[in-house]
């Protein structure tokens, strides 16, 4: 047998230092990512991925500042619930300006509002259709006088009902404060016939309205895990769903017919760089339709003086006159 072996006080400085440095080095890691300027590189495998998520043919994108606004808009107070009707008729008056959220059913609507209003106020399910009334939220603060009302609507073709349809129709034709209807698509499947069918009374009623493609991830990792490098068939599937948006939205050129010129994709499900992709855009647009966006500085050039026309010319002539007095 071996003789018992006492540790020293210095093997046990050691061994507690051993045990020690590893949690150090990784709270040094830590501190250090935290404050690091050069997070989005080592956390978001996809930098440019933003520039991909919308489409404008006839729009600006909106600056980073725009962007900011907009999620400091929508989350700086918590969104406060309103009313819900199941008939045009029964719905409230309302000051402020409105935009709705529309789709077929089980497109995402609840959840994309989720994200955009920053708290759970919709009620989500995976069954189709479960959203039976439509359903009004306040957003920009109570002290305010909720600047901006965003509503929830029935979900139309499967899993939803005729009658729904019927007051949806209503409220698009008849509400006077509707700015903008937001029509949910679901970026893996693609316009629908139920969609063109609303897509040809917002025409026919030129009713403005802009497309969202909802559920985007799904496009963009396909069977991967999300937050992996994004492969370039799959962005180039994405800015091939968008082209064929365009041309069912708008097919000719010359007649927007009440769209807005652009198309954004965004996920409720996923993070990129610490936000939920395509959200902040989302947010802008909507913001946008209610001229509540903030608006670009705009550079005024400096004030000269004016001449007219007449004292322009007419020192010309003066001058003219003068020089041939002196010839002769």
């Amino acid at each position: 047998k071996h003789p018992a072996h006492h540790p020293s006080n210095l093997e046990y400085t050691m061994s507690a230092t051993t045990r020690l440095r590893p949690r150090l080095r990784c709270q040094r890691l830590q501190t250090s990512r935290k404050y690091s300027t050069k997070t989005s590189l080592t956390t978001n495998p996809n930098p440019n991925i933003q520039s991909a998520l919308s489409y404008h043919w006839d729009t600006l994108p909106p600056t980073h500042e725009q962007l900011t606004h907009a999620a400091t808009f929508f989350e700086r107070r918590p969104p406060e619930f309103l009313w819900s009707a199941e008939k045009f008729k029964n719905m409230e008056f309302s000051t402020s300006p409105e935009v709705c959220v529309l789709g077929r059913s089980n497109v995402g609507k609840s959840s994309l509002l989720n994200a955009l209003l920053n708290k759970k106020i919709a009620h989500t399910s995976a069954q189709r259709g479960r959203t039976k009334l439509m359903n009004a939220f306040g957003v920009g603060g109570l002290d305010r006088g909720n600047p901006l009302v965003v509503l929830d609507m029935p979900g139309y073709g499967h899993g939803g009902r005729a009658a729904w349809g019927v007051q949806i129709m209503k409220y698009l034709e008849k509400r006077k404060d509707l700015r903008r209807a937001f029509l949910l698509v679901d970026a893996e499947h693609g316009v629908k016939e139920t969609d063109l069918q609303i897509l040809a009374l917002f025409k026919s009623q030129r009713i403005p309205y802009q497309v969202i493609l909802s559920k985007v991830d799904k496009l963009l990792y396909g069977k991967g895990k999300p937050g992996s490098a994004i492969r370039p068939e799959n962005l180039a599937e994405l800015a091939r769903k968008m082209e064929e948006v365009k041309e069912a939205i708008q097919p000719d050129s010359e007649d927007d017919g009440g769209v807005v010129g652009e198309v954004i994709a965004c996920s409720s499900q996923i993070w990129m760089a610490g936000k939920r992709p395509g959200i902040n855009a989302v947010r802008y647009a909507m913001l946008q339709a209610a001229g509540l966006e903030l608006k670009p500085k705009v550079k005024l050039a400096k004030v000269e003086e004016i001449i007219s026309y007449e004292e322009l010319f007419g020192m010309k002539d003066k001058h003219a006159s003068n020089s041939e007095a002196v010839i002769k």
